[in-house]
């Protein structure tokens, strides 16, 4: 329906507009030394109308051009962000289907990509179900963390590669 109306709309212009100019008696004339230029009105009109919409298409087409660094930036971006969650999230279910070391590979990767907590720890704990002491080390040390849950996780693999190297200590 609304396709429709504007399709009337349309039509009622066109018929509008070629009523006026046929009762057009003017005409517009252009001097520029040594050429001179003289066409009716609808014309100069329908040239200004023409003139306006190439320069109104060329600067959002110059405008698009200009910010498509950026956007490709953002994108890229995004799609970074997006694997890395992903991969962390499958990381999360094959530690928790007991895979470790796929956990580990996959929480490397997400960690990899984006350096966030949560990637870091599962890789940390994947690494001590593996019993990879020195991996778990490197990640729970540089991870900084302010949320609660994400601190009790981080103690707690912590405690457990104490008890690891404590009972290392004691089979020595």
């Amino acid at each position: 329906m609304r396709t429709v109306l504007w399709l009337l709309a349309l039509a009622a212009a066109a018929v509008a507009i070629t009523l006026a100019v046929r009762l057009d008696q003017g005409y517009v004339l252009v001097v520029l030394p040594p050429w001179r230029l003289e066409m009716s009105f609808a014309l100069a009109a329908l040239a200004l109308l023409a003139l306006y919409v190439v320069v109104r298409v060329s600067a959002r087409v110059l405008r698009l051009a200009l910010s498509l660094p950026a956007d490709v930036r953002a994108w890229r971006s995004r799609r970074r962000s997006d694997k890395a969650e992903d991969e962390l999230s499958r990381a999360i279910a094959a530690y928790l289907s007991g895979q470790p070391a796929h956990a580990h590979k996959l929480a490397a990767s997400a960690y990899a990509h984006e350096q966030r907590p949560m990637a870091a720890l599962v890789a940390a704990h994947a690494a001590l179900a593996q019993g990879d002491a020195a991996a778990a080390r490197r990640y729970l040390d540089g991870l900084k963390t302010e949320v609660g849950e994400l601190t009790a996780a981080r103690q707690a693999a912590e405690a457990r590669l104490d008890e690891n190297s404590d009972k290392v200590m004691s089979d020595a």
